[in-house]
């Protein structure tokens, strides 16, 4: 009998955690005392008499039969959920492996990072909280964001981008930086810009970041992408997201200054999706397509694949603040907010979910706790070699990979304890606000608006507030549907 790692199905090691994640089958999990039954179950397949063995010399002091019967409990699942593919021969272990498909029935996904997860709920999976718990005592690269170039082929007015430079990162350099991000045990991997696939070297770079067991994550706007570069990201199991701001495509073009883009974009989708490579649609809400995105997340729809909307516009990464002039003004924001939370409409942001009511922070807990992942468990390179907290992020510069490894960028970069080290407490003007748990704190939006990073813009603030209206309507709504169902079951007949 031969067992093998699935090609979908990632292992990393994390203290006494082994974590493995399945991207076809939204497998999830964590196990405790796990890396030795795992140490040896790679992309090529080995036989179970000699894995067996090779475990017993681990543990010479227990009895074969007892380590054949814990590995056996322990692989069962692993195989149900074709993580791990067993079978008599490398033809049989071949059949049986599993690939993403947008015909067969998954649950409803979103890209975190540059990979794919469950959003059922909203809520947090006890890995993904097990992870953050672990990831806030010892800090570890999960993603990294590297945005390859400046340059791009549109202009999109909403851009947190200030320039288009034909600036590229060298293949060496993204070589090396792949390498340490590897070394320090990380999985994610998400290409950006500017418009990434613009870069010389695009194929080489993603066809390197697979063969080194990394999930690869392209942001795209797709204009570029024709069939050698479908084949390329189906070859590679690389997933894709992509902005379609309407489809009305001047509207589509209005917002990207550049003609023809939304039919480059659609079709490019279309490919993606006959391709069946794992592609998300993103439509960012602004003023030009104010009443669009509605029909944005049908056409994704139609195609089974999953779409989000997005209100949140943020300032330049050099704190010019004239792209704001095309975000949603207060009433336009209170309209998308009740579609999000009154009519579920998908959206990246967890504190909409009207249950987080059921478990909000004390002060002293919302004091303490981290306000995102930033040099906790991610981290972002630009094209010209600077790591920065999170992208966009330009105010805080960790660091040069010229200058230093990713190693010391992680672990002894002062700005990078420094953003580390920031919490709840150092955001004065929300530590005591009724709105707080309404509001996603985000050290780059502040810093892009306000040019201080612990000061939020009174824009986000007035949203917070609304969204936690909303939220109370929704709760309303909630309680007087439980209240009614319970008046029915009790009447004569009900």
């Amino acid at each position: 009998m031969l067992f093998q790692l699935s090609k979908n199905a990632f292992v990393r090691q994390y203290g006494p955690f082994t974590y493995i994640l399945g991207r076809v089958s939204n497998f999830d999990e964590v196990y405790v005392d796990a890396e030795v039954f795992m140490r040896w179950i790679t992309r090529a397949p080995i036989e179970k008499t000699v894995l067996l063995q090779r475990i017993a010399n681990v543990y010479s002091d227990v009895d074969c039969n007892v380590i054949e019967h814990d590995f056996e409990e322990f692989i069962l699942p692993l195989v149900n959920e074709k993580i791990v593919l067993r079978g008599n021969d490398e033809a049989a272990i071949q059949m049986s492996e599993e690939t993403f498909s947008y015909d067969v029935e998954h649950p409803k996904t979103e890209f975190i990072g540059s990979r794919m997860t469950q959003t059922a709920s909203t809520e947090s999976t006890p890995t993904q909280t097990l992870l953050e718990e672990y990831f806030a005592v010892h800090p570890t690269i999960f993603d990294i964001q590297m945005d390859i170039t400046q340059a791009c082929t549109e202009r999109c007015v909403h851009c947190y981008i200030p320039e288009y430079n034909p600036i590229f990162l060298p293949y060496e350099i993204i070589v090396k930086v792949i390498d340490e991000f590897r070394g320090q045990g990380g999985i994610c991997l998400t290409l950006s810009g500017g418009e990434c696939m613009l870069h010389p070297d695009f194929e080489k770079i993603v066809r390197y970041a697979r063969s080194k067991d990394l999930i690869v994550g392209v942001l795209s706007n797709l204009t570029l992408c024709d069939e050698s570069m479908v084949k390329l990201l189906q070859e590679t199991e690389a997933t894709v997201q992509v902005s379609l701001y309407s489809m009305k495509p001047h509207i589509h073009d209005q917002i990207t200054n550049r003609k023809g883009s939304w039919r480059a974009t659609k079709m490019a989708i279309e490919q993606l999706r006959a391709a069946q490579v794992p592609c998300m649609i993103s439509c960012p809400t602004m003023k030009q397509n104010y009443k669009d995105y509605l029909d944005v997340l049908a056409f994704a729809r139609s195609l089974r694949m999953h779409a989000q909307t997005d209100f949140v516009i943020m300032g330049k990464m050099n704190c010019d603040t004239s792209n704001l002039r095309f975000r949603l003004d207060l009433d336009e924001t209170r309209h998308v907010l009740e579609d999000i939370v009154l009519r579920s409409l998908p959206v990246n942001n967890e504190y909409f979910d009207p249950k987080k009511k059921e478990c909000m922070q004390t002060d002293e807990e919302w004091s303490a706790r981290k306000v995102c992942g930033a040099c906790v468990s991610s981290v972002c390179l630009d094209a010209t070699g600077y790591y920065y907290p999170c992208p966009a992020f330009a105010g805080v510069k960790l660091g040069s990979c010229y200058e230093h490894d990713l190693k010391w960028i992680w672990n002894e970069s002062p700005e990078t304890l420094r953003i580390r080290g920031v919490a709840g407490k150092d955001f004065p003007k929300c530590r005591h606000c009724k709105d707080r748990d309404y509001c996603s704190v985000c050290m780059c939006r502040n810093f892009n608006e306000t040019g201080d990073m612990f000061t939020p813009a009174e824009h986000f603030c007035n949203v917070a507030a609304i969204n936690h209206e909303v939220v109370d309507e929704k709760q309303r709504q909630m309680i007087e549907t439980v209240k009614y169902n319970d008046l029915r079951s009790t009447c004569p007949g009900g």
